[in-house]
């Protein structure tokens, strides 16, 4: 560890000197890790076991939370389960970094805008083919024919 030394002089009292001892520094943990190897091992042997544990837990989680839906025979509790992964990945996107998330927000908002419309186009679409088929030109000709009869 490196050491910092502040000298004080004062008039009256003469010099003080004050040592500190500073922070560990990367050097001086790589020199302590070089010291001892067997601590080296244990350290990336841990390391592998806790990266593999953490990826059979993401593997997991994401293939419970995908099949909900396939295994409740629900498609709403599907897609409750997506929208609580989505916030809370936004949750933990804002707290690394806020301007991001605001980003990702607006691009999630926007988008689900656009397949709303295009959802809501090809109803009336479809709702335009089928009047035609009985007959109709129109929604409120539909409507009219009902209310005459």
């Amino acid at each position: 560890m490196a050491e910092v030394r502040v000298i004080i002089q004062d008039s009256k009292n003469g010099n003080e000197t004050i040592t500190k001892k500073t922070a560990p520094t990367v050097k001086d943990k790589e020199e302590e890790v070089a010291a001892n190897p067997s601590q080296t091992k244990i350290a990336k042997t841990n390391n592998k076991n806790l990266a593999i544990a953490v990826m059979l837990a993401k593997q997991s989680i994401n293939y419970a939370s995908s099949n909900v839906g396939k295994w409740t025979g629900n498609k709403h509790n599907q897609a409750v389960v997506n929208n609580i992964t989505d916030i809370v990945a936004l949750g933990m996107l804002a707290k690394v970094n806020p301007a991001i998330a605001v980003a990702v927000t607006g691009f999630r908002i926007a988008t689900t805008i656009i397949d709303e419309q295009f959802e809501q186009k090809q109803q009336r679409l479809a709702s335009e083919r089928s009047l035609a088929r009985a007959g109709f030109n129109d929604l409120g000709e539909a409507i009219g024919f009902r209310r005459n009869k």
